[in-house]
C-alpha cells in the first residue's frame, strides 16, 4: 500500500509516494538534508542542483563501497539517481522568490 510522505529539502516540500515506511523516506531526507546543509555551509557550491547531484554521487559511491550491494539493489540505486537527477534539473528550473 502507497503512502505519502511530506519531506523538506533544500528549502523544497516534496510529497513522496512509497512502499517503504514511512520513517525510512524520513530518514533518508534528513540524510540528504544534513548532507546539503554540510555543503551549503561550506561556501564552495552555492547552486543548488550542483548540491543536490553532489550529494546524490556522494550517496552512490558510499553504496557502491559496500560490499555485500547486490546487482538488484545497485539497479534500483541507479533508477533511484536517475530520479534524482531529473528532479535536480526540474529544480534548477524552479524561480525562487
Amino acid at each position: 500500500m502507497s503512502e505519502s510522505v511530506e519531506v523538506c529539502l533544500a528549502g523544497l516540500k516534496l510529497n513522496i509516494h512509497t512502499d517503504d515506511d514511512p520513517k525510512k523516506v524520513e530518514a533518508a531526507a534528513a540524510l540528504v538534508q544534513e548532507q546539503f546543509d554540510a555543503l551549503k555551509s561550506s561556501g564552495t557550491i552555492i547552486d543548488t542542483s550542483k548540491i543536490m547531484a553532489l550529494i546524490a554521487l556522494n550517496l552512490a559511491d558510499d553504496l557502491l563501497n559496500q560490499q555485500q550491494a547486490s546487482p538488484q539493489a545497485l539497479n534500483k540505486l541507479v533508477s533511484k539517481l536517475d530520479q534524482a537527477v531529473a528532479q535536480a534539473e526540474g529544480l534548477a528550473n524552479v524561480s525562487l522568490r
